[in-house]
């Protein structure tokens, strides 16, 4: 919807909570502090191994676990962001004969899958065509990025990083300011290789 007159926007309402719930498939409970308003956090809040927990957004409220990445010192923020993570095993299973069930021998830890749900917003009603692009261009970096996030900080060491898989820009309602991002990666940790 374009503005009539810049001076005095037409007001448009939208729930961000209600179209990342359409996005993502999961519905998560309020959190008070969240939609308590401006005055609910007077300062930014840091995680014990000091990443952000909490950071104000564009209508001057407060969101909890904001998500950045980090390439060629550029950042790319997904504002209200859900982060969910999986971590599997590679695990070698032998049967036994003669008996029920196998033995298993653990061979190591697979990468840590990591998504990213989120919204780009754009300031004033306006559709946020260069946070997408930025983000276009993010995917195309053919290497690995920083994540930073107080959920991931609690897996990673200090020099993990992240490799974009996928990324995806779901149907999100047709609210015009708003546009939904999923964002699929897997961890890239540093090796260190020592041949003798």
């Amino acid at each position: 919807m374009p503005w009539n007159n810049p001076e005095k926007p037409a007001r448009i309402t939208f729930d961000i909570r209600r179209l990342l719930e359409s996005v993502s498939g999961c519905k998560g409970l309020d959190f008070p502090m969240a939609w308590a308003g401006k005055d609910a956090h007077k300062g930014t809040e840091l995680a014990d191994n000091g990443t952000v927990l909490r950071k104000k957004d564009l209508m001057g409220g407060y969101y909890f676990m904001p998500v950045t990445f980090l390439s060629g010192g550029r950042k790319y923020e997904i504002d209200c962001a859900m982060v969910s993570l999986r971590l599997r095993k590679s695990v070698v299973r032998t049967p036994l004969s003669g008996k029920g069930g196998t033995v298993k021998e653990m061979v190591g830890t697979q990468d840590m899958e990591v998504s990213v749900t989120g919204c780009l917003t754009g300031e004033r009603g306006r559709w946020p065509e260069e946070r997408i692009n930025d983000l276009r261009r993010l995917f195309e970096v053919n290497d690995a990025v920083s994540l930073k996030c107080a959920l991931t900080d609690c897996f990673f060491d200090a020099e993990d990083k992240v490799v974009i898989t996928g990324m995806d820009f779901p149907q999100g309602g047709q609210v015009e300011d708003v546009v939904p991002v999923r964002i699929e990666c897997v961890q890239d940790k540093v090796f260190e290789l020592n041949m003798d």
